[in-house]
């Protein structure tokens, strides 16, 4: 008391009237005209009830919450103008209309700040171009730099071995003005979890919970090809999305306001593949992309999406660092090949003075393919960058000694795009023959492929599903229950390649009914995990063979089992044949289970596949389980996800 009868103000109260003071500044430094004005916009606004319209609900990234308001997923701050901002579509309106009169340096106005939200809210309250003008120079600067002239949708194929990158990836490619798609002068709009280091299952249960913040960014279109194309070893696709010059500016526009935004970034719903559905909904609001994507998203069906509504093009392909030396390779004939396993590997120095005896042509392709092999080597890890420069500079210096020589002419052969895969998600029907009766089988499957399915577009040798599940009915018995319902499994069967020196693998985990326990049917289902690995071998003849051969470990947990689980370790062999429309699996596995029920496991399947079309398969299949068998056949249709 005593202080404010003296007229001084303690800390607290002299922080909340500064806080105050600062907060009125900008309004008390207008005019009683542009008062005036800023209230009639405001007005204005109101009466066209502009915070409900659509566009300014998608700039903003609203979305309706459990109890019918709204709250925008952002999770910046800085990407609101009011306190409120994130959950009041109205409130954050109202702010950005007092920004007309921001008072201050124009960089930092909201204008400045949100271009795409001002020139939307300029057309809806009819302001002239004149009126409150700006000078945006960051802005400015920052798209004259980029000097766009049409932007692509890129897809990485998918990368088994990181779990948040096994349906791909996408993202935008902003094609320089006169670069004629110079991979140097191009940038990419990218939107990516900002993971920390950790790994393993911490690291997939913060995918799946959203514990990491995604963000935009743009990134030079040649880091992204280091990180996919060489690190990775994935193709990347690029599909023309004939923007027009308006649709182009828009994109611009948002981009530079997403800078400013922070989604969380779930690994199956909300990742990059889905991010930038909303984006493409604000450049091109015909689309309407976001709507059709409410659960789970692949980015495969994301590229079906957006490609549905463009211009059909041819697209580009890049195909991986690796597919490129295995092009390489095989131009070479069995003598060549070993010298550059040596040169890449060996005595380097011997290898290069019996090089040095064969005609110019065959040198060049040898050294050529000898520094592409290194690179390669060296982007999976498997060599240091001073191992690198100390074996690819000899290289270098002996082609370049060498001059113009024709070495590789062609390319790899282009495979199929995934806009010629068959859809993600898979239905099916069948009837199946039992030892005591006939049963029907019913099922459904989220994502992705099996060895069966049909790899075109997709990853070749591989089982990638998710959420698969089977029910089965048994009329004899009248009794209706979940013959599997498969979490998760993926397997990938790399063919043995020297060069690579690359493993087969596979993990497991769902629900299955354990029928080798001698329960009645239905009533013996378990919780089942496995992993494996091992190697493959390939033959390429009239039906081409991949034979397999892998190690398990197998446990299980359900009250089927004595002391109601099971673990131990194993072996799976099988053969995945090809030609054609039709696709055969062999398969035989063994179990010892050697800790709780130690009854082991002997089980089996024999199936082929007949592609009908890219979306319908028939398929048949005979198994066994301990003592149990059945025989089936099945017809499988491939939907968009609904």
């Amino acid at each position: 008391m005593k202080q404010l009868r003296t007229g001084r103000l303690t800390p607290p109260v002299r922080f909340i009237f500064l806080t105050l003071l600062l907060a009125a500044a900008p309004l008390r430094a207008i005019s009683p005209d542009q008062e005036l004005r800023r209230l009639a916009l405001r007005q204005s606004a109101a009466k066209a009830e502009a915070w409900k319209d659509k566009r300014w609900l998608r700039l903003v990234y609203y979305e309706h919450n459990l109890f019918g308001g709204y709250r925008s997923h952002s999770v910046n701050p800085a990407f609101y103008l009011s306190r409120w901002g994130n959950i009041s579509p109205k409130l954050e309106l109202e702010a950005a209309v007092d920004g007309f009169f921001f008072e201050g340096n124009d960089d930092d106005s909201p204008e400045c700040r949100f271009p795409e939200r001002y020139n939307w809210l300029r057309a809806k309250l009819g302001l002239e171009r004149t009126e409150f003008a700006r000078r945006c120079a960051s802005f400015e600067d920052w798209k004259a730099s980029l000097n766009v002239e049409s932007v692509s949708l890129l897809f990485a194929a998918g990368y088994l071995n990181n779990p948040s990158t096994l349906y791909g990836h996408t993202f935008l490619r902003l094609h320089t003005r006169g670069a004629a798609g110079a991979d140097l002068l191009d940038y990419t709009v990218n939107y990516a979890a900002t993971a920390d280091a950790q790994s393993g299952i911490l690291f997939a249960l913060k995918g799946l919970a959203g514990g990491y913040p995604g963000q935009f960014s743009t990134i030079p279109y040649y880091l992204k090809i280091q990180e996919y194309h060489n690190m990775e070893n994935r193709d990347i696709w690029g599909f023309p999305l004939y923007l027009k010059p308006d649709e182009l500016d828009r994109l611009l526009r948002h981009c530079w306001e997403l800078g400013k935004a922070a989604f969380p970034y779930y690994f199956f719903t909300r990742n990059c593949s889905w991010q930038l559905m909303p984006l493409l909904d604000i450049v091109k609001p015909e689309l309407d992309l976001a709507r059709r994507f409410r659960a789970q998203v692949i980015p495969s069906d994301t590229v079906k999406a957006v490609l549905a509504g463009s211009l059909r093009g041819t697209p580009d392909w890049r195909p991986s660092l690796w597919k490129t030396v295995e092009w390489k390779r095989s131009q070479l004939d069995e003598g060549e090949r070993a010298l550059v396993s040596e040169l890449s590997r060996g005595d380097q120095a011997g290898a290069l003075k019996r090089l040095a005896g064969l005609p110019a042509g065959i040198q060049a392709a040898v050294l050529e393919t000898s520094a592409d092999y290194l690179s390669w080597r060296f982007y999976a890890r498997k060599i240091k960058k001073e191992e690198l420069d100390k074996r690819t500079d000899p290289l270098l210096a002996s082609r370049s000694a060498l001059g113009q020589v024709t070495t590789f002419t062609g390319a790899p052969q282009r495979p199929a795009s995934v806009r010629e895969a068959h859809e993600s998600m898979r239905v099916g029907a069948g009837v199946v023959a039992l030892g005591d009766g006939t049963a029907y089988d019913l099922g459904w499957r989220y994502a992705l492929q099996d060895l069966l399915d049909d790899p075109a577009g997709y990853l070749p040798d591989a089982a990638l599903e998710m959420g698969a599940f089977r029910l089965r009915y048994e009329p004899r018995h009248n009794r209706l229950y979940l013959k599997e319902g498969r979490l998760v499994r993926v397997m990938s069967l790399s063919p043995w390649d020297d060069w690579v020196r690359r493993q087969s693998w596979e993990v497991g985990a769902g629900v299955e009914q354990a029928d080798e326990s001698g329960r009645r049917s239905g009533g013996s289902a378990i919780w089942t995990m496995n992993a494996g690995a091992g190697v493959s071998a390939q033959w390429q003849g009239p039906v081409r063979q991949l034979w397999y051969l892998l190690a398990q470990a197998d446990g299980g947990i359900g009250g089927a089992l004595d002391s109601r689980w099971r673990a131990g370790p194993g072996l799976k062999g099988g053969l995945l044949a090809e030609k054609g429309a039709v696709r055969a699996n062999f398969e035989a596995r063994y179990i010892a289970y050697t800790f709780g029920d130690t009854r082991p496991l002997w089980a089996g399947t024999a199936a082929a596949s007949l592609k009908l079309s890219k979306d319908s398969a028939l398929r048949a299949e005979y198994s066994w389980r301990g003592k149990a068998k059945e025989a089936g056949l099945y017809y499988n249709a491939f939907i968009f996800p609904p």
